[in-house]
C-alpha cells in the first residue's frame, strides 16, 4: 500500500466534514477513523478501548472529542475531558506499535488553554490559564506531545470559535438573530477569537504539510472581536435589531458552567501561521459572517 494517506479522526464532525472536502479537492486519498465506519467510504473502525490501524497512515490530524456544546453536567465534563485524553492516549499507543509511523501528528486542541485573559494580547507562546477548558486543553497537549517520542513531529492546533454554515456557534444563533432575539452577552467587551471553517480545513492540512511547523499554532483569524462588535455584525448582516443584552448573571444561571465559554476573553493572534505565510480567505469575523449569512443557502 503506497504509504501517502491522511489520516482523520472525528472525520465525521463540522470541522472534520470541511477538512474533508479541501482534501479531496486537493487529491488526498483519506483514512477516516470512526466508531461507525461502514457509512464512510475510507473508514477505518475506531471503536472505545480500542487502538486504531495506522497500516499505511503518514500523516494524521485528530479531531475527535465530545461536543463542548450542551449543559456542563459532572457525566459531560468527564466526557469532555476523557474523551480527549483518552482518546489521543490510545492515538499515541497505536503510533507506538506502527510499524511505520506518521511523519506527523496534526492534534486539535483550543484557546481555551488561555483561559479568560481580558485584553491580553496571546500568541502562542503566552502561558496557560485556569478553568475546566484550560485544564482540559493543557491534558489534551500534554497527550499529544508523547508521539515525539516515537520521532513524530506533532502540532498543536489551538482552535478558536469556527464559524461555518453547517454546524458549530452559528446554527445555535443564527436562529436568534434572525428572530430578532439576538443580544450583547454580559459585558460585551470580552474578545472572541474566530476562525471561519473553511479556512481551518487549509490551516489544518497546512500543519500536516509544512515541516517546519510543530508545538503549539493558534487557529483564529487574524482579528479578533469583542462581543459587542460581533452582535452588531450580525444584526447588520441579517437586517435585524440587537437591542437586547442579556447578563452574565442570567446566563450562569440559565447555562451554568458553559456559560463561562460565552462570557471568557481571549483576544488571541494567530502568529505562527502568519509566520509560516498562511494565507486567510477570511482574515476578519465580518469577512467569515458575510460569506455564512449572504452567500449560503439558508438553513
Amino acid at each position: 500500500m503506497n504509504h501517502h494517506f491522511l489520516g482523520i479522526s472525528g472525520a465525521r464532525g463540522f470541522v472534520g466534514a470541511a477538512l474533508q472536502e479541501v482534501a479531496r479537492r486537493e487529491g488526498r486519498k483519506l483514512l477516516l477513523f470512526s466508531r461507525d465506519p461502514s457509512s464512510l467510504p475510507e473508514g477505518r473502525l475506531w471503536s472505545r478501548g480500542k487502538l486504531p490501524d495506522l497500516h499505511g497512515c503518514d500523516q494524521l490530524i485528530h479531531l475527535a472529542g465530545e461536543s463542548i456544546l450542551g449543559p456542563w453536567t459532572k457525566k459531560k465534563k468527564e466526557l469532555i475531558l476523557e474523551s480527549r485524553r483518552e482518546g489521543t492516549r490510545a492515538l499515541v499507543e497505536a503510533i507506538a506499535q506502527a510499524p511505520r509511523k506518521p511523519s506527523v501528528l496534526v492534534s486539535a486542541s483550543a484557546i481555551g488553554y488561555y483561559g479568560d485573559r481580558g485584553g491580553m494580547i496571546l500568541e502562542e507562546r503566552a502561558a496557560s490559564g485556569n478553568g475546566f477548558l484550560a485544564q482540559v486543553a493543557q491534558a489534551w497537549e500534554r497527550e499529544a506531545l508523547e508521539a515525539q517520542a516515537y520521532g513524530v513531529r506533532v502540532v498543536l492546533v489551538r482552535i478558536g470559535i469556527v464559524l461555518g454554515p453547517k454546524g458549530g456557534i452559528m446554527k445555535l444563533i443564527t436562529p436568534l438573530f434572525r428572530l430578532g432575539l439576538g443580544g450583547v452577552l454580559g459585558s460585551g467587551e470580552q474578545w472572541m477569537s474566530c476562525i471561519h471553517v473553511h479556512d481551518l480545513a487549509r490551516l489544518l492540512l497546512q500543519c500536516a504539510n509544512d515541516p517546519t511547523l510543530h508545538g503549539p499554532l493558534n487557529a483564529v483569524a487574524p482579528t479578533p472581536i469583542t462581543n459587542k462588535d460581533f452582535t452588531e455584525l450580525m444584526g447588520a448582516l441579517l437586517h435585524r435589531p440587537t437591542l437586547l443584552r442579556i447578563p452574565s448573571s442570567l446566563l450562569q444561571l440559565g447555562l451554568g458552567e458553559l456559560s463561562t465559554l460565552l462570557l471568557s476573553s481571549q483576544r488571541v493572534i494567530p502568529r505562527k501561521a502568519l509566520e509560516h505565510h498562511f494565507h486567510f480567505q477570511y482574515p476578519s469575523v465580518a469577512s467569515a459572517l458575510e460569506e455564512i449569512l449572504t452567500t449560503s443557502p439558508a438553513r
